[in-house]
């Protein structure tokens, strides 16, 4: 006879099973908050010069160099630029781009976005100052600048690549320049839910390039009225990047910059430093990118550039993942049916494991009252029980562990699939039928969440347990949990989990099918 008062937590594959599940939850938003530590600092702390043109009242005393720069902004010259694809401004004010709009994608309020900084994207600076430049237009893509600085000769050509819309720059100058910079900006992005149930996906990160390792440092997560300053030195390529979208930057001269990432008020700063002092060469060379982090086009400006789509740990199953949904969209025409063709095809190749995890539950069933004799037998005597259970389990050739094997095979894929799937712009406004307008933004109805919820329920009735109803009744609020949990998320991450959980219920039941027509047919 059983005993009554036996704790739920005496049960090795209930206890996997809840540890893994509840890491699952939270384990992801760990892992962010240990590698994005939040720091504060204060305000005479920083070390990067303040960005140069800024908003005050009519009333506030500017300092002399402030004014200085306001001053040169308003007089700056500007030549324009315009294609179906993108529209910006050149300016002389260190020959960097202002009003950069990309117009193959709209934000979530139906506007082009738009990137339009306090001191124009990509500007060069001397001595924390834009370099005023006298702006020739070469041709429709080439803009020519010509300055002097402290009496020494300076110019930058930029080159705009309409097929990539890459920005080449080559900048040339004399002896006696000693330092040149050059900045990035981006407004901050502040998530709209920190909640654990119901985490928001938006985010904005410091990428960066150095000894051939990619680093990255949270923006989305600097608390209002903190900032951060950290530099690196060696830099081969950095950025600031959303979730679809980014600003960056690539070394493309004979020696390595260091950066300073900074976040002040509702602003990111990124500035590169070129020390000019030992340096024999007088050319400096990059390339720049404003747009979308699409993978295609990434790639073909240069493989370096594939780091910003920063897939994290899991990105070397993020990046197949995404490949095989790019094939099935290619075969199927729709986003939405291109993530259910590529939710089948992985849950066909977990299939061995899940057959191997329902023969697992089925022999600890059958042993169960086995099981339950022995815990009454040595229940006063810990370690006899545990040999005597291991050993009962060895004989009937029942492993409570490989029950949860395709649970832990499944875990690293979601969070692959959450990071794919949150950071590929392929799925930015996509839609998939019905209500579903945007695969990347989360089901305004809920109905897609629900339905998971349900095949969660449904799959977990079907699986075989030796749980007490102590311990079903606690695992079956998981899917409840878990349907709470992929409220906020996008709905295209929503549909492979309940078309995996479908999956799982079909599979299950020819599973209880087959086994039951075994057990009728005669030896």
């Amino acid at each position: 006879m059983k005993n009554e008062t036996e704790s739920p937590f005496g049960n090795p594959r209930f206890l996997a099973a809840l540890a893994i599940t509840f890491i699952s939850l939270w384990g992801w938003q760990y892992y962010m908050n240990q590698k994005y530590p939040q720091q504060k600092i204060k305000a005479s702390e920083s070390s990067m010069p303040t960005p140069a043109v800024t908003e005050a009242p009519a009333a506030t005393q500017k300092s002399p160099a402030e004014a200085s720069l306001q001053a040169a902004t308003a007089a700056a010259t500007q030549v324009e630029f315009s294609n179906e694809n993108t529209s910006f401004s050149v300016s002389s004010n260190g020959l960097g781009f202002s009003n950069f709009t990309v117009k193959e994608y709209k934000d979530r309020e139906g506007q082009f976005i738009k990137y339009d900084p306090t001191t124009p994207m990509f500007a060069l600076l001397y001595k924390n100052q834009p370099v005023q430049f006298t702006v020739t237009k070469k041709s429709d893509t080439e803009y020519f600048g010509e300055a002097t600085v402290d009496g020494k000769k300076l110019t930058r050509t930029l080159t705009y690549d309409l097929k990539t819309m890459a920005i080449q720059s080559e900048i040339n100058f004399e002896s006696g320049i000693d330092a040149l910079q050059i900045k990035m900006e981006q407004k901050k992005v502040v998530a709209k839910s920190t909640n654990f149930l119901m985490p928001s996906f938006e985010h904005q990160d410091f990428i960066y390039i150095n000894e051939g390792k990619t680093h990255s440092e949270a923006i989305s997560t600097v608390k209002a009225g903190e900032g951060i300053v950290k530099t690196a030195v060696g830099v081969e390529m950095a950025g600031i990047t959303t979730q679809y979208f980014t600003t960056a930057f690539l070394n493309k001269s004979d020696f390595l910059p260091s950066i300073t990432q900074k976040v002040e008020g509702e602003h990111a700063y990124l500035l590169i430093d070129y020390d000019l002092k030992n340096v024999s060469s007088k050319k400096l060379n990059q390339t720049f990118y404003i747009g979308a982090k699409k993978t295609e086009v990434l790639a073909a400006i240069d493989s370096k550039f594939e780091e910003l789509l920063n897939y994290g740990i899991f990105g070397f199953i993020s990046k197949p993942l995404l490949k095989l949904l790019k094939l099935m969209h290619g075969l199927l025409g729709n986003w939405g049916l291109a993530i259910i063709g590529m939710t089948i095809i992985v849950r066909g190749f977990l299939l061995p494991f899940n057959v191997i995890s329902f023969k697992s539950a089925q022999a600890m069933q059958r042993i169960k009252p086995q099981m339950d004799a022995v815990r009454e037998k040595y229940k006063n005597d810990p370690m006899r029980l545990n040999k005597e259970t291991m050993a009962l389990m060895k004989e009937q050739k029942a492993n409570p562990i490989s029950g949860c094997l395709p649970m832990l095979v499944q875990i690293p894929i979601f969070f692959a699939l959450w990071r794919a799937i949150s950071s590929s712009v392929e799925l930015y406004q996509q839609p998939f039928f019905g209500w579903i307008t945007d695969l990347s933004s989360h089901d305004s109805f809920f109905i897609l969440p629900i339905l998971m919820g349900i095949t969660m329920f449904l799959q977990q009735k079907l699986t075989p347990s030796t749980m007490d109803p102590m311990q079903a009744k606690i695992l079956s609020f998981m899917p409840i949990i878990f349907s709470l949990f992929m409220i906020t998320l996008p709905s295209g991450l929503t549909l492979y989990n309940f078309i995996s959980a479908l999956f799982g219920v079909i599979q299950q039941y020819f599973l209880l099918k087959q086994t039951k027509t075994a057990a009728l047919t005669p030896a």
